[in-house]
């Protein structure tokens, strides 16, 4: 049942959401632990070796000041050891250190705590150093608690004059004379250990206490740093459910409230706002799209059915001639249907390109999806080549339009000739078609010119027709959109976005400038074929 319950417990404690801000705490939370950890360790080991060595030190430097005192006190005569040496230079009720007087073969002739000194341990490796007059330290353990031990020789010297007046903590005085005994010295660490203990209790609670502070405080920041992410997730998620109750989508129109600060969550609710804008924008269009499109297909259709509902019931009333002429208009509206499907399909394929493509390249036959440069076009040849053929049609339907040519120079860009050429056919049939061919001045021009700026070829289509007003110039490049003044004449008003679309295409861009009653100029940006590209696509075609 414990395993079942655990098992239980870890699978809820996986299913919780592991929100941002638990995962800020949380690492928060971690590099502070590790922090104090470090910070409480390095105190602790500096504050344990500094505690350890002044136990060292000060067991080794009474040592030496027992053993000067001693060797003071040697009497001339065996048995030479004092039974009951006068330690003036060491205060045994300050100093807790065990010292014991011994023969060189063990005997203890004096000692300053006989029941610590019996339960101390001897060691042989230092008991034979200081046989062979040399001291000896170490770190023994009685009952639990840590002792420093020393064994010093203690030697018979000529004189007292010979014996150093200092005492140090490293040197030890030198055994001159004959071995008379051994001097050792013990003192335990307890204290130190009952030191660092607190030590140790201590930088445990101030690190939790501490570290319970900071993630309390760090919960708090952290939750209201991200309390505007909350009108984030709660926007998309009311867009989310409104779009999930039904086809259409949710509420665009919803904007989160901006913060006051400007920091990186303020831009990100900048950036999640205008997204919101985009798409609601981009909703609105294509929904207008949809339903300008419908309209348009269906009046060929309504026209074509009518049509051919009528023959199909009076076929044998109808004279000839007006069969012919219904068949006409049908076949006429056909033709119609063709064009708009044809312009619908390319810019659907427009909006399904969503790789990246260099302008300059498109695939090249047979080269197994390989990327090549689009084929060099001399645009001036272009250019001309369709004005004569609109001054012939002009000139055919008697038109008193003038279509004139301006400043023409020969640059070249990379493209698709017939692109380029629908693109251009484009412009010059929307300036023809909306340019009068009276007026009370003169009669109606329309001027193209192309010429090299930089590394860009510009083509320009200036009319003087009625011109576009300033509310509807912003919106003449979207699908479907007519103005006022053009719903007059006939179109469909997908010609400028398929300019728009094929001139993208080509990695140029595209603008107009208008007056209304005066007339506009379209202009078009083409970027030019380089010379180095033009000699590689020669290399190729040869």
């Amino acid at each position: 049942m414990g395993e079942i319950g655990a098992s239980r417990a870890a699978a809820r404690l996986r299913a919780m959401p592991h929100t941002l801000r638990l995962r800020l705490v949380f690492w928060y939370g971690l590099l502070l632990t590790i922090t104090l950890v470090a910070f409480g360790s390095l105190i602790f080991l500096l504050a344990s070796s500094a505690l350890n060595q002044s136990v060292v030190t000060n067991t080794r430097v009474v040592g030496h000041a027992a053993l000067l005192d001693v060797e003071r006190q040697l009497q001339p005569t065996p048995p030479y050891m004092p039974l009951n040496p006068d330690l003036h230079d060491i205060d045994l009720y300050r100093t807790p250190i065990v010292i014991a007087l011994l023969t060189p073969n063990g005997q203890v002739l004096y000692s300053s705590n006989g029941s610590q000194l019996n339960m101390l341990p001897r060691n042989s490796a230092a008991w034979n150093a200081a046989l062979r007059r040399q001291e000896a330290w170490y770190t023994t353990e009685v009952n639990g608690d840590r002792l420093y031990v020393g064994v010093l020789p203690v030697c018979q010297t000529k004189t007292a004059n010979a014996l150093p007046s200092n005492v140090s903590a490293t040197a030890a005085p030198t055994c001159q004379g004959p071995l008379v005994g051994l001097l050792l010295v013990a003192k335990s660490f307890n204290d130190v250990d009952n030191i660092l203990l607190l030590l140790k209790t201590l930088l445990v609670v101030a690190s939790a206490v501490i570290l319970i502070g900071a993630l309390a405080g760090g919960w708090f920041i952290v939750s209201h740093v991200l309390r505007p992410l909350e009108g984030v997730v709660a926007t998309a998620r009311a867009i989310k459910e409104a779009t999930a109750r039904g086809t259409r989508i949710g509420d665009l129109s919803l904007r989160v409230p901006r913060p006051r600060r400007h920091d990186e969550i303020g831009l990100v609710i900048d950036s999640f706002n205008a997204m919101l804008s985009d798409l609601e924008h981009a909703v609105r269009a294509q929904r207008r799209f949809i339903a300008d499109a419908s309209h348009e297909l269906r009046a060929p259709l309504t026209t074509i059915q009518g049509n051919l509902a009528f023959l199909q019931r009076h076929i044998d009333e109808l004279p000839p001639e007006e069969r012919r002429t219904m068949l006409g208009d049908a076949h006429s509206e056909t033709l119609r249907l063709a064009r708009l499907v044809d312009d619908l399909l390319l810019l659907a394929r427009a909006d399904s390109s969503f790789a990246h493509q260099n302008p300059e390249e498109t695939l090249a036959p047979g080269s197994n999806g390989r990327r090549a440069l689009s084929p060099v076009v001399e645009l001036d040849r272009i250019v001309l080549h369709l004005i004569r053929q609109l001054r012939l049609r002009l000139q055919a339907e008697d038109s008193p339009l003038k279509l004139e040519i301006g400043h023409i120079e020969p640059v070249r860009v990379r493209g698709e000739e017939e692109q380029l050429r629908r693109l251009i056919l484009i412009l010059l049939d929307n300036a023809l078609k909306y340019t009068p061919a009276e007026n009370e001045q003169q009669p109606g021009r329309v001027v193209v010119s192309l010429e090299r700026l930089g590394h860009e070829a510009v083509l320009r289509v200036s009319d003087t027709g009625i011109g576009i007003d300033p509310a509807d110039l912003p919106h003449i490049f979207e699908r479907f959109y007519r103005a006022d003044r053009a719903r007059q004449r006939p179109g469909t008003g997908l010609g400028l976005a398929i300019a728009r679309t094929l001139v993208e295409q080509f990695g140029g861009r595209i603008g107009a400038e208008s007056v209304p009653g005066e007339g506009s100029t379209f202009s078009v940006w083409l970027p030019i074929a380089s010379p180095s590209s033009q000699g590689s696509s020669a290399a190729l075609g040869s």
